[in-house]
């Protein structure tokens, strides 16, 4: 090891049991560049590596908690570019989270659809606070339309920054047209009533 080392290792304390450790080595030379030895410095990482590894499953469970979610869920830095997104979302674009992560609407949809959802993260932004809206949009996976009820959410850092905006899509289609039979309904009943011979 000509100028030294620095890495990761496991050791092994008195008692036999195994804990890992951070260690740098430096070699030591005289005057003449001749190597007189080696000079180390560990350091217990045991309580470092509990928590990345207690961080690590807490991300895991949160990722496969957005991934099962039924709603689209996704977020964009301020201009406008994916950072994330979950399995229905990968459903509306009909790409992988790795093709979509990096990109903008502009690069899936016509650019009527991407102003329009580029204007309502806008309004988000400028409002400071959770805003929403409904759209109808088209499923690239199965062609399938429905109507979401989409709610955008400005993201800031711990110094008030603006990061980004976190996006909830809901399908809220069968409620629309549940609400829109139960209108015609109480239309038809109130014609009915109107039509009828009084006494």
């Amino acid at each position: 090891i000509e100028n030294g080392w620095q890495g990761e290792i496991i050791n092994q304390r008195k008692d036999g049991s195994m804990f890992p450790i951070s260690l740098s080595t430096t070699v030591v030379q005289n005057e003449k560049g001749e190597i007189l030895g080696m000079v180390g410095v560990a350091t217990d990482i045991t309580e470092r590596k509990q928590f990345e590894e207690e961080l690590q499953a807490k991300e895991a469970h949160l990722s496969t908690l957005i991934r099962t979610i039924p709603d689209l869920i996704w977020v964009k830095d301020v201009n406008g570019i994916y950072l994330t997104c979950n399995k229905m979302f990968e459903n509306f674009f009909g790409a992988t989270a790795e093709e979509i992560i990096g990109k903008t609407d502009y690069d899936f949809v016509d650019k009527e659809l991407a102003d329009f959802f580029r204007m309502h993260d806008l309004n988000a932004v400028n409002a400071g606070k959770p805003t929403s809206n409904e759209e109808w949009v088209t499923f690239a996976t199965d062609k399938h339309r429905a109507l979401l009820e989409t709610i955008k959410t400005p993201m800031f850092d711990s110094k008030g920054a603006l990061i980004g905006i976190l996006g909830i899509g809901r399908d809220i289609t069968g409620r629309k047209l549940a609400e829109e039979r139960l209108k015609q309904s109480e239309a038809q009943y109130r014609n009915l009533i109107e039509t009828m011979p009084d006494g």
